[in-house]
């Protein structure tokens, strides 16, 4: 018995023994099919070299995609052995040479179209365009197949090591989980598995629009709204102010917080306000450009979309208008694609981390050593003195962040001391004091932006313009580190409208959202001046007053997070992860009881349609057609050939890292790729200040002078506080022999506050060119003269 059990073993792992130089000779496979690819790219001068860290990147991702591919055929091969010996390993030694001439086939594809066949495969054939050489696939199946048939024999006669199974599976299973980390691009992603993952997606693409309308979202421009009944005959256009405080939930205007933000709750009494307001997402980033446009999510935030969308926003229809329009916000404007939504929208006036000067302190850093940025302090303080003056009327909106945790605000002793003075003569209950004991950071965050808040309307009201200007207080969402009693919660912010325009104070009881505030300040301007608005337009909300005359119209969608839309609204009835409640008049929740399955099943099927709606007008560009759109697409286009080599000297999201390598060919004298490089870097990040900087350089480097001093005169208008911008403005005057525009420069960098040694070095450089120049000149008039003198004396 014994004896049978050893032999039995022995015959087990000599089968894993012939298992594993199968798949090892894949993982050789698959890196022979690397070369070529990279081979035939460098043949056609696509790519600058054949080994290259994009190519390692390559081998990474074909090693992990062997590692998943022989995790299910270890457990194939093991089943059909115990079935019958020899079927498994047969089995596993036709899957592979298959694989292996797919993606050859898959290579070549892309080899001779520039792009990798995805979900497109599906319409492969309708099209004449599609180039591919069935004998060059051919020829490198061949060849890979003799490399392999080569190397399984010497594979073969090496193995030692691996015994067993389930440490056989382990290791593939790890490998295949360290190489989804990485970030892939076309050029370094394994094709097969690039082909299955589009496939895939498309499949279970359940959220697929199937109505009749081209733009869902379309509807004509409602030029009447509840709101012109509360405002006075406007005599001109008005300013807006737009004020988005991170994190500001009701429970501070409305709630058992309001003590700690008095200032905000004393402008509540002069203020338009709604009780029953609510932020259409969870995120900070996402609510902006509801706000600003009420747009659709997309996934994650209209910011985020990859791709350009035509639409129209307050930005454009008051651009329009003759609106001077500007957006300030103390941290970086590059995360979520904010920075290329407001480039796209042609803002005016950008204050962002880059914009602040030398006289402003940045916030504390947290644990991992990383800032927000500037505080709400220097928020409004960089605003009020950096703002340019405009004759005409205003678009400015303000993004804070101090109520963001870290809650890293100046003095923050002072504002705890505040918390505990302000907890201790409040009526809160014993679990509220409690919390705000736990949470004094927090707390002290809501207060000293309150007392900032009111700074900054104190300005306002000694300004000239206070009189003819609207502004808009909200909040982004409810913050998750504060107590949330139901699922509702999370989006529940005030609203406050104020503005010396109003004829009187109010409360609002119906239930609106950030999406209407655009339709409806739209609406009340238009039906106080002679507007230009176009006809239609793809907004989410309606109005902010008004009710609807329909059942079933109010439809309210809520981005819970990043990829979570799990919660809708419609009428009275709010859905949330498959739970049903009643909303009353104060938005208290009240499950809905058994039996009412009509009302369930028409809930969720109006929310299954927006969120395919929301889907298909982001993916394919159907917010509003073209015509109507007030932007255009201006990012950059970039051929197919220039992508392959732009993803091989880049690969990943640290744009940082992109730079660097633009400039490291800039040095050698490859000024062609580096602004190749530059172009892409501003196409994905429009306000990477260096790589802005750098372009102009290279064009100095180049000899174009003329064009480097155009470029960095624009560069310095867009950020007058960063220093590195003059430096290389003056290299260029230097380098140049145009020493004459040094004083201009000089003047401009004092007035911006600049301060920057190198800077001083330069213009201590130029001066002394042009003293030499002058009293060279000097000493050269003077000479002439006594030449002139003898000559009349003779």
């Amino acid at each position: 018995m014994l004896e049978y059990r050893e032999e039995h073993i022995e015959s087990k792992e000599r089968k894993l023994r012939d298992f594993i130089p199968v798949v090892l000779t894949f993982f050789v496979g698959l890196a022979v099919l690397s070369i070529y690819q990279n081979t035939m790219l460098y043949s056609m001068g696509v790519l600058d070299s054949i080994f290259n860290s994009s190519f390692f990147l390559y081998l990474l991702h074909h090693l992990g995609f062997a590692s998943v591919i022989s995790l299910f055929l270890a457990f194939v091969f093991n089943l059909l052995e115990n079935k019958r010996p020899g079927l498994g390993l047969r089995t596993v030694k036709i899957t592979i040479p298959i694989l292996l001439v797919l993606e050859a086939v898959l290579i070549t594809y892309y080899i001779q179209n520039f792009e990798p066949l995805g979900s497109d495969i599906f319409g492969l054939f309708s099209t004449k365009e599609i180039r591919f050489s069935l004998l060059q696939a051919s020829m490198a199946s061949l060849i890979t197949g003799g490399v392999c048939f080569i190397c399984y024999k010497y594979i073969a006669s090496l193995y030692t090591v691996i015994s067993r199974m389930y440490p056989l599976t382990i290791v593939f299973f790890s490998i295949f989980l360290a190489t989804l980390y990485s970030d892939k691009k076309p050029v370094n992603e394994n094709k097969t598995q690039y082909l299955a993952e589009h496939l895939t997606e498309r499949l279970l693409q359940w959220e697929s629009y199937e109505g009749a309308e081209e733009y869902p979202l379309l509807r004509p421009f409602k030029k009447e709204t509840g709101l012109s009944a509360y405002f006075r005959t406007m005599d001109s256009l008005p300013h807006i102010k737009i004020i988005l405080i991170d994190g500001l939930g009701n429970d501070f205007v409305n709630g058992c917080f309001t003590d700690f933000m008095p200032h905000l709750q004393g402008l509540k009494l002069r203020s338009l306000s709604w009780r029953n307001f609510l932020s259409n997402t969870g995120e900070s980033h996402a609510s902006f450009p509801t706000v600003i446009g009420s747009l659709p999510f997309g996934e994650s935030g209209f910011t985020t979309l990859p791709d350009f969308t035509f639409r129209n926003t307050l930005y454009s229809v008051l651009k329009d208008n003759g609106y001077a329009t500007s957006f300030s916000y103390g941290g970086n404007t590059a995360l979520f694609n904010m920075d290329r939504f407001l480039e796209e929208e042609k803002v005016d006036l950008i204050f962002d981390r880059n914009n602040f000067g030398n006289e402003f302190r940045l916030q504390e850093e947290d644990a991992a050593g990383i800032t927000l940025g500037y505080p709400d302090g220097a928020l409004f303080s960089n605003f009020q003195k950096n703002a340019k003056k405009f004759h005409g009327p205003k678009l400015d909106v303000f993004m804070t962040l101090s109520t963001k945790a870290p809650f890293h605000i100046p003095n923050i002793d002072k504002y705890r001391d505040r918390v505990v003075q302000i907890a201790e003569k409040s009526n809160l209950n014993g679990s509220a004091q409690r919390f705000v004991r736990r949470n004094e950071a927090l707390f002290s965050s809501f207060v000293y932006a309150d007392e900032v808040l009111a700074e900054f309307m104190e300005m306002e009201r000694s300004s000239s313009h206070f009189s003819n200007t609207i502004y808009i207080i909200t909040g982004s969402h409810q913050l998750s580190e504060i107590s949330q009693d139901n699922p509702l919660a999370k989006y529940r912010v005030p609203l406050l409208i104020f503005s010396p325009l109003l004829k009187s104070p109010g409360e609002m009881e119906k239930v609106a959202s950030h999406a209407d505030i655009a339709p409806s300040l739209l609406a009340l301007l238009s039906a106080n001046r002679p507007i230009k608005v176009p006809g239609q337009l793809g907004f989410l909300g309606d109005d902010l007053v008004k009710q609807f005359a329909k059942k079933g119209d109010r439809q309210i969608p809520l981005l819970r997070s990043a990829y979570k839309m799990h919660d809708f609204i419609v009428d009275d009835f709010f859905y949330s992860d498959g739970d049903i409640y009643q909303l009353d008049q104060n938005l208290i929740l009240r499950e809905l009881k058994d039996g009412n399955t009509t009302v369930v099943e028409a809930i969720e099927q109006k929310f299954e349609n927006f969120k395919s709606i929301n889907r298909y007008v982001t993916t394919k560009n159907r917010i509003i057609p073209r015509s109507l759109s007030l932007i255009e697409d201006r990012k950059p286009k970039f051929s197919k050939e220039e992508m392959i080599w732009i993803e091989s000297v880049f690969n990943g999201k640290d744009f940082d890292n992109a730079y660097s390598n633009a400039k490291h060919l800039a040095f050698q004298k490859d000024y062609g790729r580096a602004l190749l490089l530059c172009e892409y870097i501003l196409s994905e990040i429009p306000r990477h200040a260096d790589t802005e900087i750098l372009v102009g350089r290279i064009h100095a480097w180049k000899g174009d002078y003329d064009k480097a001093i155009e470029i960095l005169n624009r560069v310095i208008k867009k950020y007058p506080k960063y220093g590195d911008a003059y430096c290389a403005l003056m290299d260029a005057y230097f380098w140049s022999g145009q020493n004459g525009g040094t004083y201009e420069i000089q003047r401009l960098s004092r007035k911006n506050g600049v301060q920057d040694k190198i800077l001083d070095e330069k213009f201590k450089r130029s001066i002394a060119l042009i003293v030499n120049k002058e009293e060279e000149e000097g000493a050269q008039t003077m000479q002439q003269k006594t030449v002139e003198q003898v000559s009349k004396r003779k």
